[in-house]
């Protein structure tokens, strides 16, 4: 299956975002860094990725400034 320019299967989306769940769960932060040394990512498709993470869990995720990290709430 070939996606169009500018698109990405829907899976890999999902399974960046279970990663990031299983991250948080292990060592409490994530950021930018992390998601662009494990999936090659633009740090504007990062800070996409993360913000719509925060933005399904608002509970569970908060960013914290001084860290410069998404913590877990």
């Amino acid at each position: 299956m070939t996606s169009q320019k500018g698109t990405e299967p829907r899976w890999f989306a999902t399974y960046r975002r279970q990663w990031i769940w299983e991250m948080l769960q292990i060592y409490g932060f994530i950021n930018r860094s992390h998601l662009i040394a494990k999936f090659g990512l633009s740090v504007p498709q990062a800070s996409l990725d993360l913000k719509a993470f925060q933005r399904s869990y608002p509970g569970f995720v908060k960013y914290d400034t001084s860290r410069k990290a998404y913590v877990r709430t």
